[in-house]
This record gives structure tokens, sequence and C-alpha cells, in this order.
């Protein structure tokens, strides 16, 4: 069977609460991207870090937005992916720990929809609405080899330091990476 993949106009909107599932769908889609046997989601939820990243989704300071296809039927806005910020403590580090006032970056997109920019434009709403919150740098973590590195690259994230299999990424907003 054959999945009929639209391609229509996309927009952009905050995320709520009711956005949990979703971002575990696409913590799974970012998590599992490249890896030859892909985790299941009762192992991303039973993963004591990886399901940190959307447990209690939406608790204070978590910052996201989610992409719709605009163009469903009925006027439906179907999620095509998402970008979300999240703040971890030292007791509780995520992967890409750097200080507690430091959210990590979490990116998905539905495979169908890659490669359209839409991650790119989910990343610079996220960057804006950091801005706009006060936040002065975002970290996000790569697997060493992983194929998004080159898009971390582009939006103008650093290494600055190698951590279990991955590299750790910033992101400083106080500079003029994605102004």
């Amino acid at each position: 069977m054959t999945e009929d993949v639209r391609h229509g106009p996309v927009g952009v909107r905050d995320t709520a609460a009711e956005d949990a599932e979703f971002l575990i769908d696409m913590l799974l889609e970012e998590v599992n991207w490249g890896l030859p046997e892909p985790i299941s989601r009762r192992q991303l939820l039973r993963d004591r870090v990886l399901s940190q990243y959307v447990a209690g989704w939406q608790r204070e300071g978590d910052l996201g937005v989610v992409a719709v296809d605009t163009g469903g039927p009925n006027g439906l806005q179907i999620p095509v992916g998402a970008a979300w910020l999240r703040r971890f403590t030292a007791q509780s580090p995520g992967q890409a720990f750097i200080a507690t006032t430091v959210p990590e970056l979490s990116l998905g997109v539905i495979p169908a929809h890659r490669g359209r920019g839409i991650e790119m434009g989910l990343v610079h709403t996220l960057i804006g609405r950091a801005r706009d919150a006060g936040i002065t740098r975002i970290a996000a973590f790569v697997a060493a080899g992983h194929p998004s590195r080159e898009f971390y690259d582009a939006a103008g994230f650093t290494q600055v330091r190698d951590e279990d299999g991955g590299h750790v990424l910033v992101l400083d907003l106080l500079g003029d990476a994605l102004a």
C-alpha cells in the first residue's frame, strides 16, 4: 500500500499540551533517522534519558512549534513536523546538557515531508520564540555520523564537545546566527 502524500502549504503554530503524542512521534523520527534497527515507541518511553524530552509536555518553560499542512480536507491542519526546547537539570541531564539555563532542541519531520525546508522553517520560528522568551543559547545533540549534522552547521550551531557517541552543539542567540 502506498501513502498519498500531499505537499500543500505549510504553516507553523505554537505547541500545546495536546501535541504530546505527536512530539513523541517526532522524537522517534529524530532518534531513528539513519539507525539500522530503529527503537520502538515503547523503548523510547522506557528510556530514562530519551523519555524526558517529552514526558509531561507542556510544562513551564517548554517552548515549541509544530509545522502543519494547512491544506487538509475540510480545513484540517495536519501536523508534519515539530521543533521544541526543554530545559534539564544537572541531576537529570539531557544528552546535550550545558546548564539549567540552556534548553535543548529536539526536531523531527515526517519522512515524506523532509527536504522541503520545513526543518529550517521550524528552527527559524523557534529561535524567534526563544529570543522573545529571553533565551540566549540553545543546545543540541547529534550522533556521530548522523545526517542532520550538516543541517545544524548550516543553522549556525557550533560543536562544544564530544559526548557518548555524538556531539554537543550550541547556538548562541546573541550572535548573528539566523538573525
